[in-house]
């Protein structure tokens, strides 16, 4: 555990096309954010949770909207999320992705010390994974004048600034649960 960072799970997409709140849409009996939350936990100094809507099965104390109104995906609540930060940094996730790495947090972290990058993000068989940015908090102004000029790709806003990526081999780690028949897919093969 990284008692130095923080970790924000991004809770509020509108789940369209899962058709209900995919954070409690249950992989294995367990809902999805509990998955990523139990990972998390154990590699941070605390959890919050950006969401849109209260999720019931968390204290309500560490959940939190977006700040703007006009939702701008992902970085909206990565906006939010620093803004409420008290650690200086801090590991993003969203809310379906079971599989998280277990040493996500150690693997991006190492590279805190090279001074310098205030991103450090994973990639994945050549594919940058920019959802689970490790982010400094001093890049909130930053990322708020990005958005006010109309920014809305992740991607494009993590590459003008200075960033680290740090490879990743586990073709699960990153994956996501966009609907029910991917669900039912990695329930039947996880059996």
């Amino acid at each position: 555990m990284n008692t130095e960072i923080e970790g924000v799970i991004l809770a509020g997409g509108e789940s369209k096309r899962m058709g209900t709140n995919k954070s409690l849409i249950k992989l294995h009996t367990k809902p999805l954010i509990k998955h990523v939350y139990d990972r998390l936990i154990e590699q941070v100094s605390h959890v919050s949770i950006n969401t849109n809507k209260p999720i019931k099965i968390f204290p309500k104390n560490i959940q939190f909207d977006d700040l703007i109104l006009n939702k701008t995906g992902p970085l909206a609540g990565i906006q939010a999320g620093l803004s409420h930060a008290k650690k200086n940094w801090v590991q993003f996730c969203p809310n379906d992705c079971p599989f998280l790495p277990i040493n996500l947090v150690e693997k991006l972290s190492f590279c805190i010390k090279d001074k310098g990058p205030t991103i450090i993000l994973p990639s994945l068989l050549g594919h940058l994974e920019p959802v689970f940015i490790l982010c400094h908090r001093s890049l909130l102004k930053n990322l708020e004048d990005f958005i006010s000029a109309g920014g809305r790709k992740m991607e494009l806003w993590v590459k003008e600034n200075n960033y680290k990526v740090v490879n990743f081999s586990d073709p699960k780690a990153f994956m996501n649960i966009n609907n029910l028949g991917e669900l039912a897919k990695i329930e039947a093969e996880s059996n």
